[in-house]
């Protein structure tokens, strides 16, 4: 217990937070799971079938938000990010998943989307208007950013 008070309270929560997370799992709990395009192989021996779905983001583009990236989240889980006038692509496992972007404190729509097996989803997002739109961000921000199915466009 004297070593204990001998250190600072720097040294003491340091150690405390890698204790912390030494015991905590690496991913968390209900988060699906993303599978690196490279890694294909060894995702289709974890799932029964050995199925996967693609989902296509595509961002077009547009000069409000441009130098800003928007947080991908699926079942609230962040798994990535998306830039102006870009694609990203994630490989996950079939069945239904609720999909949001973040930016700051501004959200898309939620969308549930629907990956069954073997196929590739795509979906298009970006800022929802411009400058004339901008009360979006504070007034409806759920609203401020669009996302949709690229059928849909």
């Amino acid at each position: 217990m004297a070593e204990e008070e001998r250190r600072s309270v720097w040294e003491r929560m340091r150690r405390g937070m890698a204790d912390h997370n030494a015991k905590a799992p690496r991913t968390p709990l209900g988060m699906p799971e993303v599978v690196d395009d490279d890694d294909a192989t060894d995702a289709a021996d974890d799932t029964p079938d050995g199925a996967t779905a693609e989902l296509v983001l595509e961002r077009i583009h547009h000069y409000r938000d441009t130098i800003r990236s928007y947080q991908v989240l699926i079942e609230n889980q962040r798994v990535g990010q998306i830039r102006d006038d870009q694609t990203e692509h994630f490989v996950l496992r079939p069945g239904s998943y609720t999909l949001r972007l973040q930016l700051l404190w501004i959200f898309s729509p939620r969308v549930v989307v629907e990956l069954p097996a073997g196929t590739e989803t795509r979906l298009i997002c970006g800022p929802n208007g411009g400058i004339l739109q901008a009360w979006r961000l504070f007034f409806a921000p759920t609203t401020a950013i669009f996302l949709r199915f690229a059928e849909e466009a």
